[in-house]
Order: C-alpha cells, then sequence, then structure tokens
C-alpha cells in the first residue's frame, strides 16, 4: 500500500502548468539521440496485472506495455531499451522489495488524458539510464511537499540509504513536484545529468539529510526552479556530514506548513554541512538554521558548518519573501560549545534577525530585550569563525555573542555591516556573569 498523507478533500493548489496536463495527454517526445527506437508503437500493446513476482524483462516488442491498475514490483523488472511502459490516470508503479531497471531510450509516460500518480519505492531500489519520464505526479490527496512523478523513499534508521541511481534520466512535466526523496532515501554516488523540467511545483523536494545525494543536472524549466528542502527538523535533520552541492538553482528552506526548521545536529559524533562556494539558500518567513539546536556550556556541539565561498561565488542566506524585509527569517544559530571546525568565509546574511523568544547569554541593554542576531553563537568559543561576510539588513543585531567569555573574541574585523538596526556585534558576559555599565555596542 503506497504511504500518503492524507488532507481534507483535494486541498491543494494546482497551478497552471498541471491543469493543462490534465487537460490533453502530454507529448511523448523521442529517446536521447544515441538510441534509434523507430516509430511509436501503434499496436494494441501488453496489459500487466497489478503485480511482477518474478523476474522479467519488458522490452520494444510488446510495447506499448499498459498499467491500468496499481503495480506493485516484487522481483526485478527491466525495461529494455526502447521499451515503452504507459501507466493509467491516477495509478501507481510501487517498487516493494524488488528493483526497476531501464536501459537507454526506455519510456515510462501516461496512458490517458490525466497523469499518473508516482512511480515509488517502499523498500526496493532503482537504476535508469537514459530513460525519460513524463506525465506523471497527480498529487490526489497528498500534501503538496509529498506528491511527485518520482517518490524515493528508504528503510527506517538513521543513514541515508543509496536507493536510486539515475544517470542521463529525464522527468518531465510533473503535475506536482519531480522527484520527492524522503524518509532515508537518496541517490548512488554515481548518479548524474538529472534533467527535471516542465514540474508544477518544485524540480525536486528532499530531505535535508539526502540533499548531499542530489546528482548533477539540469533543474529548470519548472513552476519554481528552486530545491525545496522541507525543513521539519526531527527525522529529516542532517545527522551524517555531507555537501550541499552548487546545482545551478537556490535551495528553498521550508514551504508553507513547515517549522522551517534547517537542523545540523548528529545522533552521535558531530555531523557536518558543507556548503559549496555559489550556494544560495532562501529562508521562509520564520525559518532558522540550526547548527546543534541544544544549548548550555560546557557539552561539545554535534553540529558544524563550513561555509566557504569565494569573492567570486558568495555563499547567500537569504529571505524567500517576494519582497525582502529585515526580520523575515530568524538567522544561523549555534548550540553547546560550536566546533572549533565551523567557518563562515565569504557569505552574505541578509534580512534576517526576526524575533524570537530564546534568548543568550550576552549582554542586553535594557534588559528587558532579547539579543537576536543574524548570526547568533550561543556557546563559548576561542576566536570568531566568520570571515569576508557581509551582515546586511538585519532587524536585530549583527552577531550576538551569546556566550560567557572573559577574553571576548571579536567577530569584527574583515566583515562588513550595512542596515543592522541594533549592534554589530553584542557583548558577552564575564564568565562570572557580570555585564559592564553601559553595555557596549558598536554600530556600522
Amino acid at each position: 500500500m503506497h504511504s500518503h498523507i492524507v488532507v481534507a478533500g483535494r486541498a491543494l493548489s494546482i497551478s497552471v502548468a498541471a491543469l493543462a496536463l490534465a487537460a490533453c495527454p502530454p507529448p511523448v517526445e523521442p529517446p536521447p539521440d544515441d538510441v534509434d527506437c523507430g516509430p511509436e508503437p501503434t499496436g494494441d500493446g501488453t496489459e500487466h496485472g497489478g503485480s511482477v513476482d518474478a523476474d522479467e524483462t519488458w522490452g520494444a516488442d510488446g510495447s506499448p506495455h499498459l498499467l491500468p491498475y496499481d503495480t506493485a514490483i516484487y522481483a526485478t523488472l527491466t525495461l529494455d531499451t526502447c521499451a515503452v511502459v504507459k501507466i493509467a490516470a491516477g495509478h501507481f508503479l510501487t517498487v516493494r522489495g524488488g528493483a526497476l531497471v531501464g536501459k537507454p531510450g526506455a519510456r515510462i509516460v501516461a496512458r490517458d488524458a490525466e497523469p499518473f500518480a508516482a512511480i515509488g519505492l517502499v523498500g526496493g531500489t532503482m537504476d535508469l539510464e537514459g530513460v525519460v519520464i513524463e506525465g506523471g505526479g497527480d498529487p490526489l490527496n497528498t500534501l503538496p511537499y509529498l506528491a511527485g512523478t518520482l517518490d524515493l523513499t528508504g528503510a527506517a534508521g538513521p543513514a541515508t540509504q543509496a536507493v536510486a541511481r539515475l544517470v542521463d534520466v529525464e522527468v518531465r512535466d510533473s503535475a506536482s513536484n519531480g522527484i520527492v526523496v524522503r524518509d532515508g532515501g537518496g541517490f548512488t554516488d554515481d548518479s548524474r545529468d538529472l534533467v527535471v523540467t516542465g514540474a508544477a511545483q518544485f524540480p525536486v523536494s528532499i530531505w535535508a539529510r539526502a540533499v548531499g545525494t542530489l546528482p548533477t543536472g539540469t533543474y529548470t524549466g519548472n513552476a519554481t526552479d528552486e530545491i525545496l528542502l522541507p525543513a521539519l527538523a526531527g527525522n529529516e535533520a542532517i545527522v551524517e556530514s555531507t555537501t550541499m552541492h552548487a546545482r545551478g538553482v537556490p535551495y528553498l528552506v521550508g514551504h508553507e506548513t513547515s517549522l522551517g526548521d534547517l537542523r545540523v545536529q548528529a545522533v552521535d559524533g558531530v555531523a557536518t554541512l558543507t556548503i559549496e562556494a555559489g550556494v544560495t539558500l532562501r529562508f521562509k518567513r520564520g525559518a532558522v538554521l540550526h547548527v546543534e539546536q541544544a544549548t548550555s556550556t560546557d557539552d561539545p556541539a554535534r553540529g558544524a558548518l563550513i561555509a566557504r565561498g569565494t569573492e567570486d561565488a558568495p555563499i547567500v542566506f537569504t529571505s524567500a519573501e517576494a519582497s525582502p524585509a529585515p526580520g523575515d527569517w530568524l538567522g544561523i544559530w549555534y548550540g553547546l560549545a560550536p566546533s572549533a571546525t565551523n567557518v563562515i568565509d565569504y557569505a552574505r546574511v541578509e534580512y534576517a534577525g526576526g524575533a524570537s523568544v530564546s534568548g543568550s547569554d550576552s549582554c542586553v541593554d535594557p534588559p528587558e530585550v532579547v539579543n537576536d542576531a543574524a548570526i547568533r553563537v550561543r556557546g563559548p568559543v576561542a576566536a570568531s569563525f566568520v570571515t569576508n561576510t557581509t551582515i546586511a539588513n538585519s532587524a536585530s543585531n549583527g552577531i550576538d555573542r551569546g556566550f560567557r567569555s572573559d577574553t571576548k573574541p571579536s567577530f569584527l574585523p574583515s566583515n562588513s555591516f550595512s542596515g543592522v538596526a541594533k549592534c554589530t556585534e553584542t557583548y558577552p558576559r564575564d564568565v562570572s556573569g557580570a555585564c559592564p555599565d553601559p553595555v557596549p555596542c558598536p554600530t556600522e
């Protein structure tokens, strides 16, 4: 049984592109140039039942292969070169402990005037090369961020699993997202050259913990050309060291109904999120990047962030609002005793410093004020790890030194500040808890 999160009725927003797709079947485009499949099959084709229980190969002979029902794969189904599979409107092809293998020139398309639901993994694997998939993604009554033409899930457990190998695969004209990656699913290391275009929502909606597996490819020509990170914290948190790659489009942190809590925090040891130069992260209103969410003065953080941009390709942390304003999102927050491996270099942090209620241990003036900031460091550090970075349009402070320290390392050298409403950096309490009077508050 395919797993869905059900909402009342069909409380989903479907774009014009999706409505157009429902009005007429999508055109079946030819296979890649290096595969000559000849004319489109015109015969009656071969109708298949609701399950594949033994290893089978479906080829060009017998195409199109028709799936009028929800179909489950319990063995290995191989789609040979130039095979054509047509899935009925609103139905699923689900790999349940088996494997779906596709060879160059194979195509999986909508059979009817309306899109099929999804090709999903439930304890199975997928290995597709040179395959075209189009006309899927009927959202049915699934939450928008969970609906996609491909639905890639893994098994329960803390580790991300490489369940899908996609090489030179094209996912076209989804009525929702192109691909959804969740619940422990991920791509293999050799996945590459993925094309997702024509999606009515995002090209990819992917759990943050799997973001480092996202292949090279092209993710443009969709209703929203961004990679969606639902940012639900909890099971989605980045618990393994991974890299957020520059894939040519921004990453959107959070959707309309999520917390927008992008969390880097291992269960044991330290998980490090490395962000490549040139990456842009756009945060929904009220969102936050937690590099360790817990707070204390002694325990080492279980998360670290290495965001090392360049002068020509800075890393940008910004608002996702159509008309950005100071305080749209909370900022980058470091908890416990931050790791000495943290780096923010050649970056821009803007429109953060939104109001929170959590506070920190820095000196405040007046005392009832919460020292919010674009970057908040709540555990003690020996030296600044933020360099060559611009903090702009913060609704509160620039950097909150929200820890106790007698040495009070400054975060000001080499950084620039503009449009910061309060202090460029706050003042840490002494180890004893004392604050000077008045409290220093450097400004731009």
